[in-house]
């Protein structure tokens, strides 16, 4: 009998700030999760995410890229701030060369790295992800008082039984 994976129908939460918007997922709603670059290119899927500790931060998501039925397939660390999500066609899109994952080693399964790739990520073209610079420029940044953002959640889950 096969163990069938709950996941959450909806869920989304959205805080609206001044500076504009912020959106939140689930862990089961981003695993799995197809995985282009800006030409449209087939990446794979996120299979994996590290998370630090004592800071509760997302490192890096793990990008599974290749193989055949899982085996065989890379694994890169990419940083979640250098990854768009489209809701339109639900993936995500990350500006990475194709070829460059072809040609690049990955990470080994039992020896995880402790930070993001950042050198994966290109910063031409139409969609310009972030830089280490400017992440840490923006990790820098003041929240804004409480009185500026607003947040609404909403969430539908099967009950488990």
């Amino acid at each position: 009998m096969k163990k069938m994976q709950e996941r959450s129908e909806v869920v989304l939460e959205r805080r609206t700030r001044t500076a504009g918007e912020e959106w939140f997922m689930s862990a089961d709603d981003i695993l799995d999760k197809k995985v282009i670059n800006p030409q449209g290119d087939d990446l794979g899927g996120i299979s994996d995410m590290r998370i630090s500790f004592p800071e509760g931060k997302v490192q890096y998501l793990v990008l599974k890229y290749g193989g055949m039925l899982g085996v065989g397939a890379k694994r890169f660390a990419v940083p979640p701030e250098a990854v768009i999500y489209r809701p339109g066609d639900d993936n995500f899109v990350v500006n990475i060369d194709k070829q460059r994952l072809d040609d690049e080693q990955g990470f080994d399964e039992d020896n995880w790295p402790r930070e993001a790739d950042f050198g994966l990520i290109q910063s031409a073209g139409a969609m310009t992800p972030p830089s280490r610079e400017e992440v840490e420029a923006v990790k820098q940044t003041e929240t804004p008082p409480p009185e500026v953002v607003t947040t609404e959640r909403v969430e539908t889950r099967p009950r488990r039984r």
